[in-house]
């Protein structure tokens, strides 16, 4: 069974020697960077080696371009109707359900949004409803300079904590694909990294952005699927499917249609 919690590489486009090799690792997605990791001088030339990259690969990726409000995004959505192995696009900065799903009319492809502002903190009902919107996830740094927030206290996890709950709500309401969860800046911390996204997993998160292969694999460890949970689970399903009933006892807790429900959606992931 795949592991549901999927995760999302970022590499810089200005490393595109990094981002073959990404695309041959274990990264479940890898994110091609050309918003932060290129400095504007820059940007044209790095838009030209992508072109030749992606004549080059067979493998499919997602692209970060440059946030809609800037002079490179034209010419970032002009780039991407030229390349054959682009699979889905992450816009930066995500403010309203018009750029949105202007990006995707433009790109024919799925949209990730990413909230980074407070406009778009407050707007994630409306940019929900986006055509072309596939998932929603946030940037903590930004969203911290935006704020005046200091990150790794207990006062911001407070703030985070009610926009993953805005994320998943309305995520979950629109039928997106549930939350990716942000980035942890710490590539070195094996545990710190392992604890995020077991808390962004029982949060209701299906994946994490990613900054360096190294997370990979503590990520993976952090988010296996529960064997007693997995266990319970077919233990539910087998019991209805074998006797019809609605309401039952296994393993000792009550079980009725909505713990069915739970588990055949545990299975099924």
């Amino acid at each position: 069974m795949d592991n549901a919690f999927k995760t999302y590489l970022f590499v810089p486009a200005t490393r595109l020697d990094r981002a073959s090799k990404a695309l041959d690792g274990d990264a479940d997605h890898v994110i091609i960077d050309l918003e932060d990791a290129v400095e504007a001088w820059n940007k044209d030339a790095v838009r030209s080696s992508l072109q030749e990259f992606d004549k080059a690969v067979n493998q499919s990726y997602w692209l970060r371009i440059n946030a809609a409000h800037t002079a490179d995004y034209a010419h970032d959505v002009a780039m991407i109707q030229t390349l054959d192995h682009v699979v889905g696009v992450l816009l930066p900065k995500a403010e309203s359900a018009l750029s949105i799903t202007a990006l995707h009319q433009a790109t024919n492809l799925p949209i990730i949004a990413v909230i980074e502002t407070v406009k778009g903190v407050l707007n994630i009902d409306s940019m929900a409803t986006a055509t072309g919107l596939m998932a929603m996830t946030y940037g903590c740094l930004d969203l911290a300079k935006s704020l005046g927030m200091t990150l790794d206290t207990p006062a911001s996890k407070v703030v985070l904590d009610r926009i993953r709950a805005d994320l998943l709500l309305h995520s979950a309401v629109n039928e997106l694909n549930a939350p990716i969860e942000t980035i942890f800046v710490d590539f070195n911390d094996d545990d710190g990294v392992g604890k995020f996204a077991k808390f962004a997993k029982d949060f209701g998160f299906d994946g994490q952005l990613v900054i360096h292969p190294k997370q990979i694999a503590p990520i993976r460890r952090a988010t296996a699927h529960d064997d007693a949970m997995l266990g319970f689970a077919k233990a539910v399903l087998d019991h209805h499917e074998a006797t019809g009933e609605a309401v039952f006892s296994v393993q000792g807790r009550m079980v009725d249609l909505p713990v069915i429900e739970w588990a055949r959606g545990v299975l099924e992931r």
